[in-house]
């Protein structure tokens, strides 16, 4: 593998100098081993991973809680299937409902041909279609990858006429299930860089790459979402004395991802 450094724009007045971690697997890399250091695929870039702050759940750690139960309740006029990428069949239909739900959900930022790359199978693997039970129409799509140990729940689209039926938790419930009950180790759920995305962290077993481990405390996940300090986390003193008893050089010596130059 190589890490490659994307520069940001310098701050000189706080002496920050900001750079993008991202990695090119290489053949002979391990999926796994890419995922679990906290590095999660570029849609548009085969190959091409970047570092973030990560959720994922740990599924020896994982069952069903209360509030998933009612999630299920909730959303019981909605079935799943499971189609490899490269049998589900992609049309006018599937692009103007992931389009519609980007427009609303995702301020736009996701363009047609990004949507379409998705469900090309350059990254992802599969998709979980949702159906509703009850008129039998395809009512969500879900798409993944899918791998030996892991699964990653890469991009969700559905009907927003099923906003109130909680589809969009039931879709990540249903791929958290599916792992678990398919032996998987770990499903990876994406980022969480704000209180919108904090619903990623409703299952048991669940823990967040922090920039040099995997954390479980969701407090400190919650602080850092909240945290508004321009200064570096690991210069962040408050930070360190509530989740890292005040000890800088411990992370130093004892955590981290170790590599070759």
């Amino acid at each position: 593998m190589k890490l490659f450094f994307s520069e940001f724009k310098a701050d000189y007045s706080k002496y920050h100098f900001p750079y993008q971690v991202w990695l090119l697997k290489e053949e002979g890399d391990s999926q796994e081993q890419l995922y679990s250091s906290g590095f999660l695929p570029m849609r548009n870039i085969p190959n091409v991973y970047y570092l973030s702050r990560s959720v994922r759940v740990g599924l020896k750690g994982f069952e069903i809680s209360s509030e998933n139960r009612r999630i299920l309740k909730k959303t019981e006029n909605f079935n799943s299937r499971l189609f490899a990428l490269n049998e589900f069949e992609y049309g006018p239909r599937v692009q103007k409902m992931c389009k519609d739900y980007a427009n609303q959900r995702l301020r736009g930022i996701i363009t047609s041909a990004s949507i379409k790359n998705i469900f090309s199978g350059k990254v992802y693997s599969h998709v979980f279609v949702f159906e509703n039970k009850k008129n039998r129409e395809e009512a969500g799509f879900a798409v993944v990858r899918i791998t030996e140990k892991i699964i990653q729940y890469g991009h969700s689209f559905y009907d927003l006429s099923y906003l109130s039926d909680n589809l969009g938790a039931r879709m990540m419930l249903e791929a958290v299930i599916w792992a678990k009950e398919n032996q998987k180790s770990h499903i990876y759920l994406g980022t969480c860089y704000s209180q919108n995305a904090l619903y990623k962290t409703e299952f048991k077993g669940v823990e967040f790459f922090n920039g040099f481990e995997w954390s479980s405390d969701l407090e400190e996940l919650k602080y850092l979402v909240r945290r508004e300090s321009e200064e570096y986390l690991l210069k962040d003193q408050e930070y360190l004395e509530k989740f890292h008893e005040n000890d800088f050089h411990r992370i130093l010596d004892k955590k981290g991802i170790r590599v070759k130059l």
